[in-house]
């Protein structure tokens, strides 16, 4: 006897991962809503990603997306969940919008290798960047992410003017503002999300990832078993580790290229643990990629500011965003 489900029985194939790693449903044969943000957009063969996994739907399961599935049908629960942003910060200009900040230097575009030296020349390369947005040459943190927080980008503002005036005493914090689903890929360049030619790239390319050495500490099983497959289908070699202990070991004793981690590890705190890996020379260029629960999505700024974490996805992940996010902050690597 089928057991009866309080949510919309859809055909499983009509629910997809698009190529930018976004969950959605499909409507009609032009048009897909997006399962986490409730956003509706037109459907391109261009923008058609691949099949969800079993994975992927328990992820959307726990996320209180997907109430049950199975080979021919998702359950899913109506859209928008009640209480979906309750714990947005207050940066947040309405439900689904996030603001990021960075530096206007007011500089023409010109002068952007003056100004990126000058940063090397202050050793500061390893915190922030220069790029151009528009005409003009900008400051921004990590990677080329913007700073999730306001007093970060006036600190950085205050830190410029003092040590290099003559060419930010007219520097000024400015903000962009994006969808939640936009800020969980901290690789994005300045305000805006992952070219469509790097997200083709990241999915099927594997000369950025071939033979690298990725440590994963991930608690589920299942999400670790599903993560070491994808790392395999990337040409990368994995080292499982069981606790922040463990891990620590793995990456003194041997030569690692990405370190991909849950959150809360099972012996310690994440923080301490990654303090202890910036304080080991060899590792402070180390990639790093944190995975948290919806209700740690307030922890990214401690995260990108403090713990120097390259890449914060918040769970659920597809697994085409997190192959995204793997590949350009190794591509990133190789450039620095």
């Amino acid at each position: 006897m089928t057991k009866n489900y309080s949510g919309s029985a859809v055909p499983r194939h009509f629910v997809f991962i698009m190529a930018n790693g976004a969950f959605v449903v499909q409507l009609n044969e032009t048009r897909v809503q997006d399962l986490l943000t409730g956003q509706f957009i037109q459907l391109t063969d261009d923008n058609y990603g691949h099949a969800i996994t079993d994975y992927e739907l328990s992820q959307l399961k726990v996320a209180g997306r997907v109430e049950h599935y199975d080979h021919h049908y998702v359950w899913l629960y109506s859209l928008p969940e009640p209480h979906l942003y309750d714990n947005r910060h207050t940066q947040d200009r309405i439900p689904s919008r996030v603001r990021s900040y960075y530096l206007n230097t007011t500089l023409p575009e010109s002068r952007l290798n003056v100004v990126q030296a000058m940063l090397a020349g202050l050793e500061l390369t390893s915190d922030v960047a220069a790029a151009s947005r528009g005409d003009l040459v900008v400051i921004v943190g990590k990677n080329g992410s913007p700073f999730p927080e306001l007093k970060e980008a006036e600190s950085v503002q205050k830190e410029l003017s003092a040590r290099a005036p003559h060419l930010f005493q007219k520097a000024v914090v400015a903000f962009t503002e994006g969808s939640e689903l936009d800020s969980s890929l901290n690789t994005d360049q300045v305000g805006g999300r992952a070219d469509l030619a790097s997200i083709i790239a990241s999915q099927t390319d594997t000369s950025v990832t071939d033979s690298k050495q990725v440590v994963l500490l991930l608690s589920d099983a299942d999400e670790r078993a599903a993560i070491h497959e994808l790392c395999a289908e990337m040409h990368m070699q994995v080292q499982v580790a069981d606790s922040g202990a463990q891990a620590l070991e793995l990456l003194e004793d041997g030569h690692s290229d990405l370190l991909l981690m849950d959150l809360q590890p099972p012996d310690m705190h994440a923080w301490a643990m990654l303090a202890k890996v910036r304080e080991i020379s060899d590792l402070r260029q180390l990639p790093i990629i944190v995975l948290a629960e919806h209700s740690m999505s307030n922890q990214q700024s401690m995260a990108l500011a403090v713990a120097k974490v390259d890449v914060y996805l918040v769970r659920p992940v597809s697994k085409s965003r997190l192959r995204q996010n793997i590949w350009m902050a190794l591509k990133e690597h190789q450039r620095a």
